[in-house]
């Protein structure tokens, strides 16, 4: 009969008092263990490897996130992992004039450090001080 109601009227009935003041407490979930793997200048065919290493490292973690450089990113679809995508060396190059990449990438990733909240960095290739230190001597 409410279901009538609400389709006749677009209005819902009004709660009764005993329910309007009912205070529901979510479980919380805890905190999400996270590690976030860069991958700058890495070849993709060392990808795999990385991952499978990683994978088997880290496998009591609830998600791996990498930070790559390389605009491929099903393998890492494939492993069940997340992924960023900070544009490389050669496209800051080819897009000198559009931003300040250095300045762009450093807040990209503070974002996705208090995105991700990870408890592990792991670096392979150059690690992330080194990218944004080449991104600010390109500049």
């Amino acid at each position: 009969m409410d279901l009538l109601r609400l389709f006749r009227t677009g209005r819902r009935p009004a709660a009764p008092a005993a329910e309007q003041n009912d205070l529901y407490i979510y479980r919380s979930a805890g905190p999400k263990r996270i590690v976030v793997v860069t991958l700058f200048d890495v070849a993709r065919d060392k990808h795999d490897e990385i991952i499978a290493k990683v994978g088997k490292t880290f496998a009591g973690y609830d998600k791996i996130v990498y930070v790559t450089d390389l605009p491929e990113f099903l393998h890492f679809r494939a492993a069940g992992a997340a992924f960023e995508y900070f544009p490389s060396l050669a496209e800051q190059k080819r897009h000198h004039d559009t931003l300040s990449w250095c300045a762009y990438l450093a807040a990209r990733w503070e974002i996705i450090l208090a995105k991700w909240q990870p408890e592990h960095v792991l670096a392979y290739g150059a690690n992330i001080d080194r990218f944004l230190a080449a991104a600010e001597e390109q500049a």
